[in-house]
């Protein structure tokens, strides 16, 4: 895509919805932006000044309250990893490609943190007359704890020594592959939307149209059944 187009492309997103074209803007950029960044990169996309001022107030204000968008001090800065983010979204968002080094530290304790705090098993013994029903359903949580433990470990060692993002990627799914996890799409490809597999980072998009992935989903293959885990996220 040309300077040119990607300024049109910028110009409607703006048009569209302020806070998608901010947000757009923060993917993009390699440091954070102050409010004045953000301002000119909307009028090189083509935005008029004053249209940037009018809606300014408006747009600081929701991205103050914007989940994957970090404040701190007088900048803003996009972040991969939500302000809420739950022990599987962050296995998830681990298998990303091209994840800052302070965005995957934030993951691993993420993880670490659910670990520590696993809930007890075998609480349903007091309520079954079977023993040996309730033994296998510990054991069934005890190898889906362990493998989670093991996730959780090999990720952290990755992050750490700086692996390669391509080799991240390749080890955590040979990992949940044996808990028969499937992905679905890898971030940073083109493919076509589909409703079924996919969910628009912002606004709506046709079934067929050209995207691109943020964010990898993930279908769980059980022996009978499968299950949709998560849709992958992709923009326009």
């Amino acid at each position: 895509m040309t300077e040119r187009s990607r300024g049109k492309a910028l110009a409607g997103r703006f048009a569209g919805d302020p806070v998608a074209a901010v947000c757009h803007v923060l993917r993009r950029a390699a440091a954070p932006l102050t409010a004045t960044d953000i301002k000119q990169a909307l009028q090189d996309g083509g935005v008029a000044k004053a249209d940037v001022d009018r809606v300014w107030p408006r747009v600081q204000r929701k991205l103050a309250a914007h989940d994957e968008v970090l404040v701190a001090g007088r900048t803003y800065r996009w972040s991969v990893v939500p302000k809420a983010v739950t022990a599987t979204q962050a296995l998830e968002l681990l298998g990303e490609a091209r994840i800052p080094a302070g965005d995957k530290a934030l993951l691993v304790d993420v993880v670490r943190a659910a670990l520590t705090h696993q809930p007890e098993n075998g609480k349903h013994a007091e309520d079954s007359s079977d023993a040996e029903d309730e033994a296998r359903r510990r054991q069934s949580a005890i190898d889906a704890v362990r493998a989670l433990a093991e996730l959780a470990s090999e990720a952290e060692e990755l992050a750490v020594n700086e692996a390669r993002p391509e080799a991240l990627i390749h080890r955590l799914r040979a990992r949940v592959k044996r808990s028969g996890l499937e992905p679905i799409d890898r971030a940073g490809d083109e493919t076509t939307f589909d409703r079924r597999r996919h969910k628009p980072i912002d606004g709506a998009i046709r079934d067929g149209a050209r995207v691109l992935v943020v964010r990898p989903g993930y279908v769980w293959k059980a022996p009978t059944e499968e299950v949709l885990i998560a849709k992958a996220v992709v923009e326009e």
